[in-house]
């Protein structure tokens, strides 16, 4: 059985909880919002950081275990994201204002630097394992953004990330047979849908509503990203809402086989 593991599952950071991070394998992770903690010194180890977007949440902790394991690593740490994301965090993150710009830095030891950055293209298939590839495809949200396809063994997890459309994930469900798990996120109690909108997330009605139009009924749900303030009640709209679909809402360390 192939797996993933969830390191940050929610919407914002709080007491225990973190946000948005995947670890696909020892060297590779989806987003960035929650590493130290969950990773301690195996954080020196990861080579590649893949970005859905540049918001603070799903990039935070490249700052931290750049900073906290700077001697350890024997890498450089490759950030890898859309031309705009990466431009973002160029500019406005490890820019020397916020944070030091190490991509000038060079690795102890070593005349190569600190950071490096790689512009992915949507729809290209990357491989970073013997049989573990990854596949970015273009999302739904306030900033330009994209969802990853991981492809481990010849089956397949979707994650959506941040996202108010579902267009192009409900595509890529539907139109491949290896695709049976769904990572979806789920931000806003439904009675905050203005909300939402405006800040391109969903609720537990708007979510529910896209996903009918989805060809396929056997596929495994996975909820995350959702605002731990709103956790009990959500609990209960998703349940309210779900009807026949396979449902689980997703917690830190928790593990996704597929």
């Amino acid at each position: 059985m192939n797996e993933i593991t969830i390191l940050g599952a929610y919407g914002t950071k709080g007491v225990n909880v973190g946000t948005s991070a995947f670890y696909i394998d020892e060297r590779n992770v989806i987003d960035a919002g929650n590493l130290l903690v969950p990773l301690g010194k195996k954080s020196a180890e990861i080579e590649s950081v893949w970005l859905s977007h540049s918001h603070l949440d799903h990039i935070i902790d490249i700052a931290y275990i750049l900073d906290s394991y700077f001697a350890a690593r024997k890498k450089p740490l490759k950030i890898l994201g859309l031309k705009e994301t990466l431009l973002s965090i160029k500019e406005d993150f490890l820019n020397n204002r916020i944070w030091p710009d190490f991509s000038a830095i060079k690795l102890l030891h070593s005349d190569e630097m600190s950071v490096v950055y790689e512009e992915i293209e949507p729809n290209k298939r990357y491989k970073i394992g013997e049989s573990t590839y990854l596949q970015a495809y273009k999302t739904d949200h306030t900033v330009a953004s994209c969802g990853y396809i991981v492809t481990k063994n010849d089956r397949s997890v979707i994650i959506s990330l941040d996202t108010y459309s579902l267009d192009s994930t409900i595509e890529n469900i539907d139109s491949r047979e290896d695709i049976q798990t769904l990572v979806v996120e789920c931000s806003f109690p439904s009675r905050m849908q203005q909300l939402a909108y405006d800040s391109k997330h969903l609720t537990p009605k708007l979510l529910f509503e896209k996903l009918k139009v989805m060809k396929k009924s056997n596929i495994d749900i996975y909820i995350n990203h959702i605002k731990p303030l709103f956790l009990e009640e959500m609990r209960k709209e998703i349940a309210l809402y779900q009807g026949e679909f396979r449902v689980k809402i997703l917690k830190d360390g928790e593990k996704i086989n597929f």
